[in-house]
């Protein structure tokens, strides 16, 4: 906590009274990448060994102006990726007001959009007030894409005095580590190279993987009692986009996901974001250790496997 909290004074301090929406000067950029040292401490405090290969291709990649994309199996993904890369992240605009990580994702110049709340059944619809005001981020009511588009298509993109590589999870949520869920179009529509970051972790007594855990706060207090974890980050070769792929962005996220998965040696799973959501709707949780599914009488079959169509989903 105090590591993380040196990086967010600094970096607090490097965005200081400057506009969410505009680069920060090279200068104030040098101050960010300075701090994100520190998240090593964080790593190695949570008893994380890390293994990264495949460095040099960061360079080319910035030189090419790409957009960074990894798999997303933990919360510790943020802080490794941060360390390595310091890109702009995307992601939900409530993030951006969590303690401490706001002032962290100013500097980073993070993009978040907005998701109104849908009403639960019976209720009635809530007229939508739009999102909380918040001078530490940068919120998008309207199209994210756009924004998107508008960044990477500046000539200083990736480069010092320019908005960092944008970084995005296609899976859309997190996995279990153990494979890679479809990845969905949002990182390939902007048609830019791709940096294709791979991350798995060492699977013991205790899964890193947060996905759909039954207490986060135990979850984190199970890890961290896990003397040591292994996470190994494999950073590919830029992947430029033929002509075809920038014109068909769901061929062009295949082909990068096939990619990430022989570097991994691990299988493309048929399942993705709508099965995340259903299982969230069927209350199925993994327990505090994180390798043992939780869930409501009938609704895991005897074989491990959740049958959606049983339970009244299509996808």
């Amino acid at each position: 906590m105090l590591a993380f909290g040196i990086v967010a004074i600094i970096n607090a301090a490097a965005a200081w009274n400057w506009p969410v929406d505009k680069p920060l000067p090279a200068n104030r950029r040098a101050w960010v990448l300075r701090s994100k040292e520190f998240l090593v401490i964080v790593l190695w405090m949570l008893g994380f060994r890390v293994k990264v290969t495949g460095r040099e291709n960061i360079a080319k990649a910035e030189e090419l102006g790409s957009v960074i994309v990894f798999n997303h199996v933990s919360y510790v993904d943020a802080p490794a990726v941060m360390w390595l890369l310091a890109p702009s992240g995307v992601g939900k605009s409530s993030v951006s007001n969590v303690p401490i990580v706001k002032h962290v994702v100013k500097a980073y110049q993070a993009v978040f959009f907005y998701e109104e709340k849908k009403p639960r059944e019976g209720e009635a619809a809530k007229v939508s007030k739009g999102p909380k005001k918040n001078p530490h981020a940068y919120i998008v009511t309207g199209s994210v894409t756009e924004v998107l588009l508008k960044r990477v298509s500046e000539p200083t993109y990736g480069k010092p005095g320019g908005f960092p590589m944008i970084a995005m999870a296609p899976e859309g949520t997190c996995s279990d580590g153990r494979g890679l869920l479809e990845f969905r179009t949002g990182a390939f529509v902007l048609g830019r190279p791709i940096l294709p970051v791979c991350i798995s972790y060492g699977i013991n007594s205790h899964n890193p993987a947060w996905t759909q855990v039954y207490s986060e706060l135990w979850h984190l207090v199970r890890l961290m009692c896990q003397h040591r974890n292994e996470l190994e980050i494999k950073i590919l070769p830029p992947y430029v986009p033929s002509a075809e792929e920038k014109a068909d962005p769901k061929l062009f996220a295949n082909n990068v996901r096939t990619l990430m998965g022989r570097a991994m040696g691990k299988p493309l799973l048929k399942q993705g974001h709508a099965q995340f959501l259903a299982l969230k709707k069927l209350h199925v949780v993994v327990d505090w250790s994180g390798t043992t599914l939780l869930a409501k009488r009938g609704v895991v079959e005897e074989d491990g496997t959740i049958d959606f169509a049983k339970h009244g989903f299509t996808q």
